[in-house]
């Protein structure tokens, strides 16, 4: 069997595990490389040298960098322009401009979660209305420049590998200002009509609690949770008590019960009968709502959290983020059974009722985004937010005239930032993002593996051969079409990495300049519109819109359609064949 077709085979498997399993893609890209390397289709140094990759390199640092901009003032300044229109389309217009804007310098992952809050609990204009705009208009921001978005550093990665000139940070502006203004355009004056008016409504406690006093003389008194047995019911959990007006959660297992405590329980809590079998527990309709409220938080699990996959008693949330999960929320649809036994998705959003040290919690941010702020961070004040925005500008101004490589800048700006105080070093090891280090390291590794081995120009012929009629550009398109059909079943950095080798072979095999296929690839891999679950900003907003899957399909269809026409139409003109 020829090595070109066991490389054909082996990412043609790789495909499939990433659509049909939950496995994180930085391991299966990982496994497939170790056994190229194992047929000795790479050389232990030339696959341990993509690992410190540049471009990789300078992503890692953007992402640690980003952690400080977040603390400044910028966010939250712009974020109270949000609806100072009372009509909603000028107000769709500002919230795409602010939000691709910030996401051309900054991670539009970060833009998004910042946003996520202002827009959420504004009383103006229902949140269904800003969220899915707010999410499309930061992907076609962090088109605009080489560090807006990762997908344009990972590609660039390949760039560098492939011994080819580095993109610079403006190569982007040309055709991603076009997208940013059209598509703004479109969902400020047209797509808001197509997606739902969802009127928010603060969910009052008895949507999520069940309680339980009890009663003098009841059993239960004196003795333990665990004692009791009140945390090996079939439908409900106990959450909190509420003992002489105090709220004490989350419980632990070695609470004693006392009498006249109010047992509070999540989960199903329409099922009465698994309170009805204790002794002098009597449930009622009092409303504790003031107590109760006090100490919710709704919170979206992250992109790159390791809860992802795992149930919630599996990770033993409790214990780890003293918090409880009193309702999950996928989407428009409210999770119901065991809420224990439910496994966490990305962008699943969770109603937490949280213990007094929940935001001490180092990890948090790792793993969720917050509806309602939280003193996780400390902010800069004015003077250092003003310092740390002028060092992350000056760095990016001194890359773009040349004066200093951009992994070097922010180099420099980096040891700045630790050095005035602005980051820890337990931030920084919070945000070195391993997995999409081994992600990336391993797909660079993969992509010459493809081009040395054949398997790409197979792939290439085929495109070119269908699209043979249209001539160069024709093929072209075909990169781009194939690269976006990737995305709709797969993430972004992975379709990147897959569909990088395709275009460079195909532009060899044309014997034209390699940089349009290239940017057609970064393009493609970027504009996933029409699903929520490939790309993170889409996810993000899926849980706190109320939205549906067929939301983003209907209004990022016509968003689709423009922005591959600009695409495909603009490449050529700025980048010749």
């Amino acid at each position: 069997m020829s090595s070109s077709l066991i490389v054909f085979i082996g990412i043609a498997c790789l495909f499939i595990l990433l659509v049909k399993t939950k496995i994180h893609p930085s391991l299966l890209f990982a496994s497939l490389l170790f056994l190229f390397f194992l047929l000795n289709y790479i050389k232990v140094e030339e696959m341990l040298n993509n690992f410190v990759n540049p471009s990789l390199v300078s992503l890692i640092l953007l992402l640690i960098l980003a952690q400080v901009i977040n603390k400044t003032f910028l966010h939250d300044s712009l974020s109270r322009l949000l609806t100072k229109n009372k009509s909603l389309s000028p107000t769709i217009f500002r919230l795409g401009l602010l939000a691709g804007s910030l996401s051309a310098f900054i991670n539009n992952t970060a833009v998004v979660a910042s946003f996520l809050a202002p827009v959420k609990t504004n009383r103006r204009f229902p949140p269904s209305k800003l969220l899915i705009p707010l999410s499309y208009s930061a992907i076609l921001g962090g088109t605009v420049t080489l560090i807006g978005t990762s997908t344009n550093l990972i590609v660039n990665s390949f760039v560098i590998a492939a011994g080819l000139p580095s993109l610079r940070i403006f190569d982007f502006i040309y055709i991603g200002i076009p997208l940013l203004l059209a598509g703004v355009l479109y969902l400020s004056l047209g797509a808001h009509r197509l997606l739902p008016a969802i009127k928010e409504k603060k969910a009052p406690p008895s949507r999520f609690f069940l309680e339980a006093r009890v009663l003098p003389g009841s059993r239960h008194c004196g003795k333990t949770v665990q004692e009791n047995n009140f945390r090996n019911l079939e439908s409900l959990f106990l959450a909190e008590i509420i003992r002489h007006g105090k709220l004490i959660s989350p419980v632990t297992p070695d609470e004693i019960i006392g009498e006249g405590d109010i047992l509070v329980f999540v989960g199903e809590i329409n099922r009465l009968k698994d309170i009805e079998k204790f002794h002098r527990i009597q449930v009622f309709e009092e409303e504790n709502w003031k107590i109760l409220e006090k100490n919710l938080v709704e919170a979206i699990i992250s992109h790159n959290s390791t809860l992802i996959g795992k149930s919630i008693k599996e990770v033993n949330f409790r214990a780890r983020f003293d918090a409880v999960a009193v309702a999950v929320k996928r989407g428009e649809q409210k999770l119901s059974g065991k809420i224990g036994s439910i496994k966490l998705q990305p962008g699943d959003s969770l109603v937490l009722a949280a213990g007094r040290d929940f935001g001490t919690k180092e990890d948090l941010k790792n793993h969720f985004y917050f509806i309602n702020p939280l003193p996780l961070i400390k902010k800069l004040n004015t003077t250092q937010s003003f310092v740390a925005i002028g060092l992350f500008l000056g760095a990016i101004i001194g890359t773009t005239v040349g004066i200093i490589p951009l992994v070097k800048s922010l180099m420099i700006v980096l040891f700045l930032y630790f050095i005035l105080g602005f980051l820890t070093l337990e931030e920084i090891k919070e945000n070195l993002h391993f997995e999409l280090i081994i992600l990336i390291g391993s797909a660079i590794g993969i992509a010459e593996i493809m081009i040395r081995s054949g398997a790409a120009q197979q792939v290439a012929q085929v495109i070119m051969s269908i699209f043979n009629p249209l001539g160069t550009w024709g093929s072209l398109v075909g990169v781009f079409l194939l690269t976006q059909l990737m995305t709709l079943f797969i993430t972004n950095n992975a379709t990147a990495a897959l569909s990088f080798p395709i275009g460079y072979t195909t532009a060899l095999s044309l014997g034209v300049n390699p940089l349009p296929f290239i940017m057609a690839v970064a393009y493609g891999a970027s504009g996933n519109f029409l699903t929520p679950y490939s790309y993170q900003t889409n996810l993000m907003v899926y849980g706190p819109g109320h939205y549906r899957f067929h939301h983003y399909l209907q209004t990022g269809l016509p968003l689709a359609v423009i922005y591959g026409i600009i695409t495909c139409g603009l490449i050529p003109f700025f980048f010749p064949f």
